[in-house]
């Protein structure tokens, strides 16, 4: 396979996902294969946190909310906590085995999932490894860079200081390039690492190897495609939220209507109707949730297919192995063999 710029690209990893997810169309195997996709890159998420005011009244006013709390409501809020933690531990997981599994799935058009997914079991740790890896220099970083300013505000060193709008506006356009940052160093270990993980099993090292040669030979077609990357991603985005965002207010009018006949028939039942409107309106929540978790994997899950063969046919004319799984080379030709006539007896 002959190396692909970023633009070029494009076209065959749409027609790689079409031939995915469409030829021939059929919804089971359509709704597997997009959430395979789907669930491979909607399982790793960022979570933020905020700030503590260090003034006298915000530590009152926290104390005072913190005594109202009753130890009940104390255990309630840790259950949770510890719900949402376990499920976002088993989201990160199953996130970064299918990742490696879509690449298989991209790279050879297998349709079977249990045999790649069982393939990974072991290899899965390797990149959530990176991962963390990743995470943790780059909160060491912040850490770095953050640490005196934090230092200084405990102190109460920023109660007088009032920023220019120039200065507010020359720190959030300094975030927004550190968060760029953030976001390419990821995708070059998400599209140019992952390949070499799942095709050939190498080591974390030798990985970051093949991606420093990457970026050493084709450091204007790689800076290329990061751009393009982000660029079709924030718009297909938006234009995949639009559209999730129309189906919902659409889907709502027949789970409003059919609320709003039972409401009308149950709600002067006194409290067996009470029961019934709670007890229907957490079935009509189930099924809303199971309705729009399908749209948002019809929706999005090509998009990541997509993406995913855009990342494997830019690498693939740069990396033998996964170029030949893409474009298989012609058979070798031979000709054939003409024996010489017999001789006249």
């Amino acid at each position: 396979m002959r190396p692909l710029s970023a633009t070029e690209a494009i076209s065959p990893a749409i027609e790689r996902a079409k031939d995915i997810l469409t030829r021939p169309f059929r919804w089971r195997t359509f709704l597997k294969l997009a959430a395979v996709a789907f669930f491979a890159e909607i399982g790793g998420g960022y979570s933020g946190g905020g700030g503590n005011s260090s003034s006298s009244s915000t530590t009152h006013s926290s104390s005072m909310f913190a005594a109202a709390l009753k130890p009940e409501m104390v255990a309630i809020l840790v259950i949770v906590g510890v719900l949402f933690l376990i499920v976002g531990l088993i989201l990160f997981y199953v996130s970064s085995r299918l990742q490696l599994v879509l690449v298989e799935l991209v790279a050879t058009r297998q349709t079977i999932i249990t045999p790649m997914w069982r393939r990974y079991s072991g290899l899965t740790w390797r990149w959530i490894g990176l991962k963390l890896l990743y995470f943790f220099t780059v909160l060491l970083l912040t850490l770095i860079l953050a640490g005196p300013f934090l230092f200084y505000a405990a102190r109460g060193g920023f109660s007088s200081f009032h920023p220019s709008l120039f200065t507010i506006l020359l720190l959030i356009v300094g975030g927004l390039c550190l968060l760029l940052v953030l976001v390419v160093i990821y995708l070059l270990l998400r599209d140019f690492v992952v390949p070499y993980f799942a095709l050939e099993d190498l080591s974390i090292s030798d990985a970051l190897e093949r991606l420093r040669s990457l970026v050493a030979a084709e450091p204007g077609q790689v800076a290329l495609y990061l751009v393009l990357r982000v660029v079709l991603g924030i718009a297909i985005a938006i234009a995949g939220e639009i559209a999730a965002l129309l189906i919902l207010l659409i889907s709502l009018i027949p789970f409003a209507i059919v609320g709003g006949i039972l409401w009308f028939a149950l709600h002067s039942l006194g409290t067996a109707g009470t029961v019934i409107l709670i007890a229907c309106a957490v079935v009509g929540g189930l099924v809303l949730f199971c309705w729009m978790l399908c749209v948002g994997i019809a929706l999005f899950g090509p998009i990541f297919m997509f993406f995913q063969a855009y990342a494997l046919y830019f690498l693939g004319g740069y990396y033998p192995l996964l170029g030949n799984l893409l474009e298989p080379p012609p058979p070798p030709y031979f000709p054939p063999v003409i024996e010489p006539p017999l001789a006249p007896a």
